[in-house]
């Protein structure tokens, strides 16, 4: 345990780096930037909820079993698609100075 203390020890002038502000010279963001951010993260959105309707469409003629695995599938790739669009939005608009 001792070791683990010494480590957070260690790393907390790191840490106390990741909380520090932006220099005021970094300026505020364009409006346009902002609305760029956003329609970045609204295309993933709809991305994601176009997966589903796309296989589900897609597999109108299968059977139920072969169905159920490309609509799961869509949805995972719906998830993933969600994190993805939050984690491009969140990096490249919200944390950069």
């Amino acid at each position: 345990m001792k070791r683990y203390a010494a480590l957070t020890c260690a790393l907390s002038p790191a840490l106390a780096l990741a909380t520090t502000q932006c220099p005021p010279e970094s300026g505020e963001k364009s409006l346009a930037f902002w609305a760029f951010g956003w329609a970045v993260l609204g295309l993933f959105g709809l991305l994601g909820l176009a997966l589903p309707v796309v296989a589900v469409r897609g597999t109108l003629g299968r059977g139920g079993l072969v169905r159920a695995v490309w609509v799961f599938a869509a949805v995972l790739a719906m998830f993933g698609c969600w994190i993805a669009g939050l984690a491009i939005f969140g990096v490249y608009f919200v944390m950069v100075c």
